[in-house]
């Protein structure tokens, strides 16, 4: 997990999973030559985009052994691989979530969450994370509970999915069979201006803004 940057516009502080947008580098030959993939073409510029970001951000390959560098990004990131002659892994990726942030705030995003059996040194570039850290889900919500980590709804969410397995080939043998839906909170706004947030099935849910 990495830490966001206090002055993001979006999850300042915040503890999260490396992630970020899908380029139109994500789609380009580039990354077709980059990045190994079995699956339907409309899935790729998603998985592309997380191996790539999981690189950017944390300095991570899934399905590559020897080193490309530092502080890649884009094309240059996908130009490197190549040259190396390795392939990066999406088919190594399992898809088990799917999050879109509800009409209100100004920026809204679409998230899907993506497992994969890795290992590496992460190691952040520290500009826009920081402190890259290989943690257990189960220690990563008692540093939430303890208020010492943020953790934003949908991440608590995710890792408490991952902390309800024991060891990693457990985890990908069930990531593997998730069905995934995809989840899209409502926004409330009290009397008071707080905010709240309801879920598919809480009471007010089908009566908020969607």
């Amino acid at each position: 997990m990495v830490r966001r940057d206090h002055k993001a516009v979006f999850m300042g502080s915040a503890h999260v999973f490396p992630g970020g947008a899908v380029d139109e580098v994500d789609s380009g030959p580039l990354a077709r030559k980059a990045i190994s993939w079995s699956g339907a073409s409309e899935e790729f510029c998603w998985r592309a985009a997380a191996l790539r970001e999981l690189f950017e951000e944390a300095g991570v390959l899934v399905g590559a052994d020897a080193a490309i560098g530092r502080h890649l990004e884009g094309n240059d990131f996908y130009e490197a691989v190549v040259a190396s002659g390795q392939q990066l892994d999406a088919d190594a990726l399992e898809y088990i979530g799917n999050w879109v942030t509800p009409i209100g705030p100004p920026r809204r995003f679409d998230a899907r969450f993506f497992v994969a059996a890795a290992t590496g040194e992460a190691v952040t570039d520290d500009r826009e994370v920081f402190d890259a850290v290989w943690v257990k889900p189960t220690k990563a919500l008692a540093s939430a509970d303890r208020g010492d980590w943020q953790l934003e709804f949908p991440t608590r969410t995710i890792l408490q999915l991952l902390a309800d397995h024991s060891t990693t080939v457990e985890l990908m043998i069930a990531a593997a069979a998730v069905e995934v839906t995809r989840i899209a909170p409502r926004m409330t706004v009290a009397d008071d201006g707080s905010v709240g947030f309801l879920l598919p099935g809480d009471p007010g849910f089908d009566e908020a803004p969607a």
